[in-house]
C-alpha cells in the first residue's frame, strides 16, 4: 500500500511538473504587433505646382537582403542588427513601400496617373521610377536613416533620365517601435517630397 502510495504520489508530482513548464513555454510568450506604413495626408494650398498629365509608375523597389523579412529589424552599434521576432510587418516591406510612395506622389504630383509596380502591359506608364534602397534602418530611441539611389526611366525606350542618390536621417521621437516605424514612414514622406520635386521640374505635360 506505501509503496503504490509512492509511486502514485511520484507520478501526480511528474504530471504537475509537466503542466507548469508547458504553461512556462506555451502560455507566456508574447503575441506578435504588425505595423504598416501610411500616405501623408493631402497638402491643401502647398502643392508644388498642379502636373495633370504626368503618368509615372513606382517600382519596383529593392531593399538591402537584411530587410526583406517579415520580422522588423533595428541596428544595435555600428554592425549588429536585432530580428525582432514580435515585431513584424502587416505586409511585405517592398509592397508597403511601393503602395506609400505612389500615394504620396500623386498627393503631391495632384494626379491620379501614378500606379504600382508591377503592372499590365496596356497599363504601362510613360515613366518609370526604380528604387534601389541602400539603407533604410536605425536604432530604436536613435534615428532612422534612408539612403537610396533612385531612377527615372522613360518606357517607351528604356532611357533613364534622371538618377539621384537621397539620404535622409529622422530621428525617432521614443524608444518604441512605434516611434521607429513612424520615423521610417516621415522618411518615405521626405523621399517622396524630392522626387516630386525633380519631377516636376524635369518632365513637361
Amino acid at each position: 500500500m506505501i509503496y503504490i502510495r509512492s509511486i502514485l504520489t511520484h507520478l501526480f508530482g511528474t504530471f504537475l511538473l509537466i503542466t507548469i513548464l508547458t504553461g512556462c513555454i506555451g502560455g507566456t510568450s508574447p503575441s506578435s504587433v504588425y505595423y504598416v506604413f501610411t500616405p501623408a495626408e493631402q497638402l491643401q494650398h502647398q502643392s508644388y505646382k498642379k502636373v495633370l498629365k504626368i503618368e509615372v509608375g513606382v517600382g519596383p523597389v529593392t531593399l538591402p537582403g537584411f530587410l526583406d523579412r517579415p520580422e522588423i529589424v533595428t541596428r544595435q552599434g555600428e554592425n549588429q542588427l536585432i530580428v525582432n521576432e514580435f515585431h513584424r510587418w502587416g505586409d511585405s516591406l517592398d509592397a508597403q513601400i511601393n503602395y506609400v510612395m505612389a500615394e504620396n506622389l500623386s498627393a503631391r504630383l495632384e494626379t491620379v496617373n501614378v500606379i504600382i509596380y508591377p503592372w499590365q502591359r496596356p497599363l504601362a506608364p510613360k515613366y518609370q521610377i526604380y528604387i534601389d534602397f541602400r539603407q533604410f534602418d536605425g536604432k530604436m530611441g536613435g534615428s532612422v536613416t534612408l539612403k537610396a539611389i533612385w531612377r527615372l526611366v522613360d518606357t517607351a525606350d528604356d532611357k533613364r533620365l534622371i538618377t539621384q542618390q537621397s539620404l535622409i536621417v529622422v530621428p525617432t521621437s521614443n524608444n518604441s517601435f512605434e516611434s521607429y516605424v513612424a520615423a521610417q514612414n516621415d522618411a518615405l514622406e521626405k523621399l517622396s517630397n524630392e522626387i516630386a520635386k525633380v519631377l516636376i521640374n524635369t518632365l513637361d505635360n
